[in-house]
């Protein structure tokens, strides 16, 4: 009995330590910036601007492209990895179909200062969001403004969409719930409790947007699987689209023909089609 009772005790210490590990690691768990900034190389019509400070928040980059003549102007909001300069391609294509871009830059990665939480990209997004007018340097209008999310960032694109006025909301690789997703990985830990201030609860605010979304996922995405998406998309409110990539997985579908179809669905939307 006294050995069962020392295995037991031994197993608990284990599983506090476990406990206290993510809690003080977690934001590890979801934040994998690169620190070096490489500005853009060959997008047309960009230049770098900055978000200035404002009280404690910090001076941000974004980089911004103008659009061509009746194209709006897409908020793009990249994923949890790596700097813009990873999501270069997918902008440029976008750019080099008349789009506007205003692609801002994360606290605390790509050579930004601050630190990255749930709470303070999301006042980092609303800060874009609100300057877009002083970065382009002229007014534009709801009915111009496209909000794009990526990965975690669809998590700050869904949360803005439900509180402001855009034209549409375009979502790749979206999910419900960021600690359900750890909670696949991590599936001994209370992972939903843990992590109470970063929980990108993307299914809370969905149902609040009332714009047209299309939603774009591939069928072999590991990172952020289809099923994390389709949930998302249930509960979504029409109009809403869907685009599966059968053969795309999470960092892809621009192989696939991503761009071409965010085009199409933006033109037809503005009907140039």
């Amino acid at each position: 009995m006294g050995q069962y009772l020392k295995f037991i005790l031994v197993l608990l210490v284990i599983y506090g330590i476990a406990l206290a590990g993510f809690l003080f690691f977690r934001h590890d768990f979801i934040y994998f910036f690169v620190e070096e900034r490489v500005p853009p190389a060959d997008m047309p019509r960009t230049e770098v601007k900055f978000l200035p400070e404002a009280f404690e928040e910090p001076r941000l980059e974004v980089w911004v492209t103008e659009p061509l003549p009746g194209k709006p102007v897409i908020l793009y909001f990249m994923g949890n990895a790596g700097a813009l300069s990873v999501h270069e391609p997918r902008l440029r294509e976008l750019a080099n179909r008349g789009f506007g871009v205003a692609a801002m830059a994360y606290r605390g990665g790509g050579g930004q200062p601050g630190v990255p939480t749930e709470a303070g990209l999301y006042r980092d997004a609303e800060r874009l969001y609100d300057g877009l007018d002083g970065l382009f340097g002229r007014e534009i209008a709801a009915s111009d403004r496209v909000i794009y999310g990526y990965g975690l960032g669809s998590g700050l694109a869904i949360r803005l969409a439900s509180e402001v006025d855009e034209m549409a909301l375009v979502l790749e690789a979206p999910f419900a719930s960021m600690c359900e997703l750890l909670r696949q990985r991590v599936v001994i830990l209370p992972t939903c409790s843990l992590m109470w201030d970063e929980r990108y609860d993307n299914l809370q605010y969905i149902g609040d947007i009332d714009t047209t979304v299309l939603f774009l996922h591939g069928a072999q995405d590991s990172t952020i699987p289809l099923t994390a998406g389709r949930v998302l998309f249930d509960a979504a409110r029409q109009p809403k689209f869907s685009k599966i990539y059968r053969e795309g997985g999470h960092i892809d579908l621009g192989r696939f023909g991503a761009s071409n179809d965010i085009a199409e669905f933006l033109d037809t939307l503005r009907g140039e089609r």
